[in-house]
């Protein structure tokens, strides 16, 4: 995905995913974040954030700061305070082992950015017809943003936002490209759920489960009077011979 960012076509979606995020990325502080994917643009990407320490993880590439499998992080708990993975779930056999060790090793209220193609747009057409190719960006699995929530939420996460990046067809051709600036405009402001990018934003939100204490109530035991069965004298017993 790092390569396929260097084509004309990924880099007119990255110059609008730079500009969407960094209103969210100048107001997020800490010490650590890390990037999960793509690592190539992560300083590009990460350019306008504050957090001083920054740290990619990958599972091949050698000029990742972390190599190790996603599933498994070497990373302590509750110590990271942004978490960014970028066209991981797409691309990942275990998505749900991926979220629950992001979910570990953020910090309480530590925020996730999720940034991945969406299946309700030209991209997710062209993904459902190519996706047998195994071609990067057209492999993997799509996941549709309620989906994602709804994952989320399982795992304690709050929904913050929700940015739509890119309304280009999946085009290589730049030429072509400049001549659809007026089908862009149209599907922006008409077909707004038809984005390339999904961008979620979620924060980590533990709520503390406070136990409830069981109000004793304290009886008296009070004397009172014995009743006793009555028996009736009148009863004939029939006397067998």
């Amino acid at each position: 995905m790092a390569e396929w960012y260097q084509t004309p076509l990924g880099e007119f979606l990255f110059d609008e995913l730079q500009e969407k995020l960094e209103p969210t990325l100048v107001t997020t502080f800490g010490y650590y974040s890390l990037q999960i994917g793509c690592l190539n643009d992560s300083q590009k990407l990460l350019k306008a954030c504050r957090i001083k320490h920054q740290f990619t993880l990958d599972e091949t590439k050698q000029t990742a700061d972390l190599k190790a499998q996603s599933s498994q992080l070497p990373i302590a708990s509750d110590s990271v305070d942004l978490v960014i993975l970028m066209h991981q779930l797409s691309n990942n056999e275990a998505p749900h082992a991926l979220l629950r060790e992001v979910s570990r090793i953020l910090i309480p209220q530590g925020k996730l950015i999720i940034i991945d193609f969406n299946p309700l747009s030209l991209w997710g057409l062209r993904h459902f017809f190519q996706s047998w190719l195994e071609q990067l960006p057209w492999s993997g699995h799509y996941y549709t943003a309620r989906r994602l929530t709804d994952w989320m939420k399982l795992l304690g996460f709050e929904w913050q936002k929700h940015l739509k990046v890119g309304y280009l067809p999946p085009l290589q051709k730049p030429r072509v490209l400049r001549h659809l600036s007026w089908l862009e405009k149209g599907m922006r402001n008409w077909l707004k759920f038809s984005s390339a990018l999904n961008v979620l934003i979620y924060n980590k939100n533990l709520i503390p489960i406070t136990p409830i204490r069981q109000r004793w109530v304290r009886r008296k035991i009070m004397a009172g009077k014995v009743v006793r069965p009555t028996v009736n004298r009148d009863m004939k017993y029939n006397k067998k011979i």
